[in-house]
């Protein structure tokens, strides 16, 4: 969301064809609304003069169609305390990673491949499994398109 906001975004072009092609193959794109709302109050708390950049992500939110959903907060909350056992990421990606789970994704898509990637995707699973929850695939968003093509 962030490259769609950011006409200098490097991985801008990347992304539009990306929503551009799961579109075309009848996918909808949604995301955790309390993963992002998140993502959007740090931001804007480490850097006070970056509202700006903050409001043009929901623009850009609106602007593709993407659709914020709300899993039950309790339950993300109680899965993202769950991933902390078998994970060091941050909370903030647990987010994401618990919001796709509650609301079954089949897939988690990030540039960010240092904490979106099969060795974070395993130990979320390894969770999920554990839990009788759904099972996601992570990658960038050019991989997932090659998995869908």
């Amino acid at each position: 969301m962030i490259a769609l906001a950011n006409p200098h975004d490097l991985f801008r072009n990347q992304t539009r064809g990306f929503l551009n092609g799961i579109e075309r193959l009848g996918f909808e794109v949604v995301s955790c609304k309390q993963a992002v709302e998140m993502d959007l109050a740090i931001g804007v708390a480490k850097r006070p003069l970056r509202v700006t950049d903050a409001l043009r992500i929901l623009e850009a939110i609106d602007a593709y169609g993407i659709k914020l959903l709300s899993p039950p907060s309790r339950a993300l909350l109680l899965l993202v305390n769950e991933y902390l056992k078998e994970t060091s990421l941050k909370i903030g990606d647990l987010l994401h990673y618990a919001g796709a789970t509650l609301l079954n994704a089949e897939y988690l898509t990030s540039w960010n491949t240092d904490d979106f990637n099969s060795r974070s995707e395993k130990s979320i699973n390894k969770v999920n499994r554990k839990k009788n929850l759904k099972t996601i695939k992570v990658g960038t968003p050019t991989i997932i398109l090659e998995w869908l093509s």
